[in-house]
Order: C-alpha cells, then structure tokens, then sequence
C-alpha cells in the first residue's frame, strides 16, 4: 500500500501570517494536533504543532513554526512512511505531488488502516487494507463489507 490510500486529502492548513491564537483554534476545534503551513501556491513551508503554540513565544504562525519539514510523496510505500514516523518521533506527514500538498498521512491513519478490513458475504475472504476492494480477490464478488477488528478478550 501507499501513502496515497491510507492519507487525508482535505488538509487544514494555515499560512505564516495568521496568528498563533488561529493556529491553536484550528488545533483545538479539528482534534488534530499538527497543520501544515503553505504560501500563495500551495507549496509547504513549515508545520505547526501542538507543541509548537506552547512552547514557542511569537504572535505568527511563521514565527513559531517548525521549518524542516519531512514529507513524503502520494506513492510512497507505507512501510517507509511508517519507518520515518517511527524513527523521526514525529505525528504527520505532509503528503506532496511536485511540491504541492495533496494530503498529510498520520500515525492515526496507519493505526486505522491496520485496524480496517473488509469481509466478503460471499465467500468470508478477509482483505487488509485502507481501501475498500472493488471486488473479493477470492471470488469476484462486489459487496465487500467494511469490518474493525475485534476487541481482544479482556481488554
């Protein structure tokens, strides 16, 4: 699988004028805890953080963001996306297509996608992805059902 089927593509982002008060609202009323920062193009330029509005004095976005932004691109593999998460301690991804954000891949998206699995009605074929089959690999069927996995006994 691929960055592209398992990331957010209606992206809240803010740009290095607004205020680090608007930042923190847009934090706050999403439940997210990270936007990007982009220019008149659409092109990134930063990311601001939770721990970036804390932590950091400043009254603008630009003034208190985190300018080495890591991305990656719509096919990368998941498994790359998942190592930098992993490695770099970071939350999100900024999902770039020649230079211009087309979506942000989270640690939430990859628990998502591994929680997520389709079950054929037809023939029980259990799929594990992010994205819904068009058909059961096993039998052709179209109807693929969503499931979640199931809570482990005594948790």
């Amino acid at each position: 699988m691929k960055a592209e089927d398992v990331m957010t593509t209606r992206v809240i982002t803010v740009t290095e004028q607004q205020s680090k008060q608007e930042a923190a609202r847009l934090l706050s009323q999403h439940r997210i805890s990270g936007l990007p920062v982009v220019n008149d193009e659409n092109a990134v330029v930063g990311v601001v953080s939770e721990f970036d509005v804390i932590s950091k004095q400043g009254q603008t976005v630009g003034q208190i963001m985190s300018r080495d932004v890591i991305s990656v691109t719509p096919d990368t593999d998941l498994e790359v996306v998942r190592t930098i998460l992993v490695n770099e301690r970071i939350k999100r991804l900024p999902v770039l297509d020649q230079g211009r954000l087309v979506g942000i891949v989270s640690r939430a998206d990859l628990v998502r996608q591994v929680a997520e699995h389709w079950i054929c009605p037809v023939c029980g074929e259990v799929v594990r992805s992010g994205q819904q089959p068009e058909r059961c690999p096993r039998c052709g069927a179209k109807n693929v059902s969503r499931s979640v996995e199931p809570a482990a006994p005594g948790s």
